[in-house]
């Protein structure tokens, strides 16, 4: 009986052909280190056979190698052989591993889909379909942070496609279990020592998710939100999102356990993310379910960070988008645009500042008077149009991507700028993460917003 990793798993030619079993009870025996675990076989399974067991919603899980003692297929009904069909099974010194519902007894030749369809299996077997997701404090402690995941969308799919006719009253308990497991979800990730999300490399920004809907009356689409995983689903998530366009990256959570939480702020309230999205679109967390929005009610207007997460949603989507060469592209595509253009007209934006002399400590209002001897440098950059364009940035985080703290910032919308200057919003490393504004774009954007404000 070893422990070892999955890749580094051996065995002999002669290793039975692929099975696999997901645990939804286990029964300890006494005075023997053996255990039974009881699930659905997927495959055939024979006394004697080596087999592998593994907790694949675990992120550091190693492995078991032990073998089936004896099976029943029933109360008192022993059998040789068990094959597509719900077992009990001996495990030989099965108690030395933590096997629980949800963990996977696996032949040596199952390929890891298979593994992981008998893992969510188990899951729904056991916590939706039994439990009806009815647990205690202890069964939801015991969860990963991939088993909550798998265990809500499981939750939210047999309650949407499988339960009818459901009461009112059922459905109320439902939503109020549902939410119980989400708010543990949400708890475990910010305590995580590490998560994975999906970054874009177009942007340098996490991914927004948002699916747009034909209404028949028009085009409508989702609240972004952004995807996050575990270590356990890393392998399989890239390559899920393998594509060019897309990028995994680590998050830490540090020593001071506030690293997800600084990580999921920033993408709220300054990228303007809706919600998380884990392991899969279902189920969701919402931004205020992780992160309080922040509370400038008793702050000096002069003291209020610049954000625009409203603006900026729409930037980084329109980034991620591209150049669109679909007609479905491009219908999205003016969708993202119009939102952003409404927001940009009445943004209040950052532009980076070099000042030569002492600049006055500015009022409550954030009003300074500049003294005669004090001057003031604005970058600007070759235009498109043959005028010059000035650099402006939607909140701090993005204008120190580009400038020191030698630089300042005044606080400007475009209006204030546009008849002199191009603009070029979000000027930096990631040049589709912003945008470049003309007058006469401008004047465009005004013509929209003012639309939308009559519809």
């Amino acid at each position: 009986m070893l422990f070892k990793n999955r890749k580094n798993a051996g065995g002999s030619a002669n290793q039975p052909l692929e099975a696999s079993l997901g645990v939804f009870d286990v029964f300890r025996l006494e005075n023997t280190d053996d255990i039974v675990v009881v699930g659905a076989v997927k495959g055939k399974l024979t006394n004697g056979d080596a087999v592998y067991v593994t907790n694949p919603g675990e992120d550091d899980s190693g492995m078991l190698l032990t073998q089936v003692i004896s099976m029943e297929t029933g109360p008192n009904q022993p059998v040789r052989d068990a094959e597509d069909c719900t077992a009990a099974i001996r495990l030989e010194k099965g108690s030395l591993y933590d096997i629980r519902v949800g963990s996977v007894i696996f032949t040596r030749n199952t390929s890891q889909k298979n593994v992981h369809d008998s893992y969510i299996r188990a899951l729904g077997d056991y916590y939706v379909a039994k439990k009806d997701l009815d647990l205690t404090d202890d069964e939801i402690e015991s969860l990963s942070i991939t088993d909550c995941a798998e265990i809500l969308r499981l939750f939210s799919w047999f309650h949407t496609n499988v339960v009818k006719d459901e009461s009112e009253e059922s459905k109320q308990k439902s939503r109020e279990r549902g939410a119980r497991l989400a708010e543990a979800l949400a708890k475990k990730l910010l305590c995580a020592d590490e998560i994975y999300c999906v970054f874009s490399k177009a942007t340098g920004e996490p991914f927004m998710f948002s699916r747009t809907v034909n209404q028949g009356t028009g085009y409508m689409c989702t609240p972004p939100n952004i995807r996050v995983f575990t270590k356990a689903y890393k392998e399989v998530m890239s390559q899920v999102f393998s594509d060019e366009k897309f990028e995994i990256k680590c998050i830490e959570n540090g020593e001071n356990k506030d690293g997800i939480r600084n990580f999921l702020g920033s993408t709220f309230y300054l990228n303007g993310a809706c919600g998380v999205e884990v392991v899969s679109d279902s189920p969701c967390l919402g931004a205020d379910m992780l992160v309080a929005k922040p509370d400038y009610s008793d702050t000096p207007p002069i003291n209020v960070p610049v954000t625009n997460p409203d603006l900026e949603r729409w930037l980084l989507l329109l980034g991620q988008l591209g150049n669109p060469a679909t007609e479905d592209g491009q219908i999205i595509y003016k969708l993202y645009y119009s939102f952003m253009a409404r927001e940009l007209v009445k943004a209040r934006l950052l532009i980076p500042m070099k000042t030569d002399g002492n600049i006055p400590v500015a009022d409550e209002n954030g009003k300074t008077v500049l003294k005669e001897d004090v001057s003031m440098a604005f970058p600007t950059i070759d235009g498109k149009y043959d005028r010059p364009a000035v650099c402006l940035y939607t909140d701090w985080k993005r204008l120190r991507m580009r400038y020191s703290e030698e630089w300042n910032g005044l606080i400007q919308p475009i209006d204030g700028m546009i008849g002199v200057y191009d603009c070029a919003i979000n000027v930096n490393d990631f040049p589709a993460a912003g945008c470049y504004i003309s007058a006469e774009m401008f004047e465009q954007m005004k013509q929209l917003a003012e639309a939308a404000e009559k519809q």
